[in-house]
């Protein structure tokens, strides 16, 4: 089937009811193999990242973290890092800048935070590795060896930090994201009872750390009331609005820029280090450069939760599901508001006579976790497909044919219509790629050297979301050249490479008279990478942005010219 037979397919549910013109395009900059455009910078090392920017003045700092999971500060003695060579600045709860809490991730349009608790504004301790004090030096190692030399003594309180003691204690969250914690269709338990066959199975996922090829890191300067904030972001115009909402200042005050991301994975949103470095820098009155060690990311900044997953299938002999039941607890910390939601793909996934699909979250006393890569269908995935592998060995029957045997004609729990689904041809062609009918199917039956060789098969499902408020801004110029400008971001991607081909093949231009400018909070749009949604949603924009020059330019062009009348699809770009 080609991209062409798709595309008609899913005229009839997108939003104009008509195919995209530059659809029966066979050969053109779409899609094309070209060069990133921004590789040769990377190989040249000439990609400035977050903590490569260079300010005059330049201080360091360096972040002391509690070694307790919840309490009290008893005593925190600072003067030895005061009076250690290099040193600046020691900033506690005791003489930090007055700050407003943070607006956590989905409060409001531009809330970007991990965590709406406030950094060094009292006493209390509420995970282990929250900053206590921060320093700032001349050099890096001054501040490193200043931050050993604080002391800090805590009066301790009950603190739950195991899975397994929290788990007693499991709630059901607020729906999140439009998602829905429990779907429940017939009775699934009887149906599961009553199964002929049938799998009944616990799954357990560890938590996960953000581990980016670039840690987290700021490089922030006031200038006058403005704040200038060089992040890794995967929202510039976010982290504005959210480092403006805690300092008390206006979006347009706080200037952000993200050129390049070395690896975001749902965790490049706005931490306690974006309210450090900032706090401090106001406080010395210099710039301030704050880069997150490997430990530093694992204490202030989330990462993915634990889970303990039940998945539960029963079916009849021919594989049909009758029963179809996931559930379990997802770890959550006390301070975030993004449940582990594990459960998500299960219900769009496959066919069964009945449902029951619930998440739970329990409290833990830990840095507040938050999205990481797929956040909730890795890990769902993982449980439902071992699952249904354990059920195809129990039918002694090809796990692809198992889960084939299940594919639904419509969305099995809400019976929408799927925009399209192609997961049975992608089965097929990918078994034939594969050799798949040459496996063992006896579990460590083939061996090459130390190595037990294996072969698997598993499906999942992500979302096709395009987020709202994108914007885009074309800029022609008199030499026939042109520029994008996108509030958008490039962490590894190939951002600027896909928008410039779009832009070019829209414009009918030469690839190399188009430049794409992106990575600053104040150019046009809000749409943050993540959801694996940034390119579709930004490339609309420049559609848009697309069809509204061509429109300005019928009107220049006057009802005398052999333009008038005719439609924008019907107009091409040269």
């Amino acid at each position: 089937m080609s991209v062409r037979d798709v595309e008609q397919q899913v005229v009839a549910v997108a939003p104009e009811g008509g195919p995209d013109p530059l659809g029966d395009q066979r050969r053109g900059l779409i899609g094309a193999p070209i060069s990133r455009l921004d590789g040769p910078l990377k190989v040249r090392g000439e990609a400035r990242f977050a903590a490569e920017f260079p300010m005059d003045g330049m201080v360091y700092a360096s972040v002391a973290y509690s070694t307790v999971a919840r309490g009290r500060i008893a005593t925190l003695d600072t003067s030895e890092a005061e009076s250690a060579t290099g040193v600046v600045l020691v900033m506690t709860h005791r003489n930090a800048p007055r700050i407003n809490a943070a607006p956590a991730f989905g409060t409001t349009p531009l809330a970007a935070a991990g965590s709406p608790l406030p950094v060094l504004q009292d006493d209390l301790v509420q995970w282990n590795g929250q900053p206590i004090a921060l320093v700032l030096a001349e050099t890096l190692e001054q501040a490193n060896h200043a931050r050993s030399l604080i002391r800090a003594t805590y009066e301790t309180a009950p603190a739950v930090t195991s899975f397994e003691e929290a788990k007693a204690h499991a709630r059901q969250p607020e729906p999140f994201l439009g998602r829905e914690p429990v779907t429940r269709i017939g009775d699934a338990e009887v149906a599961l009872a009553a199964a002929p066959f049938a799998v009944d199975a616990v799954y357990r996922t560890p938590g996960h750390n953000h581990s980016a090829i670039e840690p987290h890191a700021v490089t922030v300067a006031w200038e006058g009331d403005d704040l200038i904030v060089h992040g890794a972001e995967q929202g510039v115009t976010h982290a504005a609005g959210t480092l403006a909402a805690v300092f008390g200042l206006a979006p347009e005050q706080v200037h952000v820029t993200s050129p390049y991301v070395g690896g975001g994975f749902g965790a490049k949103g706005v931490w306690d280090h974006h309210v450090l470095a900032a706090a401090a820098a106001k406080m010395a009155g210099r710039p301030v450069r704050l880069a997150l060690s490997r430990e530093g990311v694992s204490r202030i900044v989330g990462g993915r939760a634990a889970t303990e997953q039940r998945v539960a299938i029963g079916a009849q002999p021919d594989g049909r599901f009758d029963a179809l039941i996931h559930t379990g607890v997802a770890a959550i910390s006390r301070h975030s508001s993004l449940p582990e939601a594990f459960t998500a793909g299960t219900p769009t996934l496959y066919r069964s006579g009945s449902f029951d699909i619930g998440l739970r979250v329990a409290d833990v006393d830990m840095v507040p976790n938050t999205f990481m890569r797929a956040p909730g269908e890795a890990v769902g995935s993982f449980a439902l497909e071992s699952a249904i592998d354990e059920l195809a060995e129990r039918l002694g029957m090809d796990p692809i044919e198992l889960r084939i045997r299940n594919e639904p004609e419509r969305d099995p729990t809400t019976g929408r219509a799927f925009s399209s689904r192609h997961l049975v041809e992608a089965c097929r062609a990918g078994a034939e790629r594969f050799g798949w009918e040459r496996r063992g199917a006896t579990p460590r039956a083939r061996r090459e050297g130390e190595w037990l060789i294996g072969m698997g098969f598993a499906a999942t499902t992500f979302p096709y979301v395009r987020f709202p408020g994108g914007a885009a801004r074309i800029t022609l110029s008199r030499d026939g050249h042109a520029t994008i400008e996108v509030a958008a971001h490039e962490m590894g991607m190939g951002t600027a490479t896909a928008q410039t081909q779009v832009a070019a093949a829209r414009l009918g231009l030469p690839l190399d008279h188009v430049r794409f400018v992106y990575g600053a909070s104040n150019l046009p749009g809000l749409v943050m990478a993540g959801g694996s949604q940034q390119t579709a949603s930004i490339g609309a924009s420049v559609i848009a942005a697309q069809r509204a020059l061509v429109t300005e330019l019928l009107e220049f062009a006057g009802e005398d010219s052999p333009l008038a009348g005719l439609g924008l699809d019907e107009i091409g770009c040269r």
